[in-house]
């Protein structure tokens, strides 16, 4: 499984910087009718948003939901005796603040950015207002995308049991590459190797494996991607299917994700 310690994690809670007009990237609000997002748009606000910054907190109250841009985020749970799980994994694909959803006020899960970038925020008040209440389009689209969600998660954990860490590394990498909008994107080989639940040494190795290959590229806390048919080779199956499982949710929508 993909665990690390809340010490390692080292979250933080910085202050969000707020721009004075929503621009959005956000997959599941440019799908929605012109309508709804004119709709939903005087709720929105545009925000900047910081490496490892805590969004939502395990069992405590959700007082913002974001609809990311160009941040990505991990979903981690905590187990009793301390340490983290990585249970899923956000872009512009996503929304933070899932348990609105299921009106459940509180979050089952913590969420943190693992690549800081831009993202809409709403208060909590007018999502359940404006969005569930009104059980509109958008209702609908975000349920699609938490099934998508909850089959990421399963997906994860069936992984973690079944495959080797070069495949699983594939496959977050590939992941995060998805998301993160560009070849380059900050990854440091510790933060990887708490994601992945593995000690940094083994993360370094498979790493500069990947690098002799041709695969990636890395410098001191960036990785670039270097040849992506490579490193889909490399990983197992759970990419391609929880890559099926997007485009079979998003069915009624359109194309709301497409891979680099």
């Amino acid at each position: 499984m993909e665990t690390h310690t809340s010490e390692t994690l080292n979250q933080q809670r910085a202050p969000i910087a707020s721009f004075a007009k929503p621009v959005s990237e956000n997959r599941l609000l440019a799908a929605l009718p012109a309508e709804e997002r004119n709709r939903l748009a005087p709720f929105l606000d545009t925000v900047s948003l910081k490496f490892r910054q805590v969004l939502v907190e395990f069992d405590t109250r959700i007082e913002y939901v974001y609809f990311l841009d160009t941040a990505v985020t991990s979903t981690v749970v905590r187990t009793p005796n301390g340490e983290t799980i990585e249970v899923g994994i956000m872009g512009a694909e996503g929304f933070v603040g899932l348990s609105l959803l299921y009106g459940i006020r509180h979050s089952n899960a913590t969420v943190l950015v693992q690549i800081p970038g831009r993202a809409l925020r709403m208060r909590a008040d007018d999502f359940i207002k404006h969005v569930m209440q009104a059980n509109g389009p958008a209702r609908d689209q975000l349920l699609r995308y938490a099934n998508y969600f909850n089959v990421m998660v399963q997906q994860h954990a069936a992984c973690n049991v079944a495959h080797n860490v070069e495949e699983r590394m594939c496959r977050w990498i590939l992941l995060t590459h998805d998301r993160a909008g560009a070849d380059m994107f900050a990854l440091t080989h510790e933060y990887l190797s708490v994601m992945l639940g593995v000690r940094r040494a083994t993360v370094t190795t498979i790493a500069h494996r990947l690098k002799e290959r041709g695969l990636i590229a890395y410098t001191r806390g960036r990785l670039v991607v270097t040849n992506r048919k490579g490193i889909e080779a490399c990983s197992c199956q759970c990419y391609r299917l929880i890559k099926e499982q997007m485009a079979r949710t998003f069915t009624h929508s359109g194309d709301i994700f497409e891979s680099a």
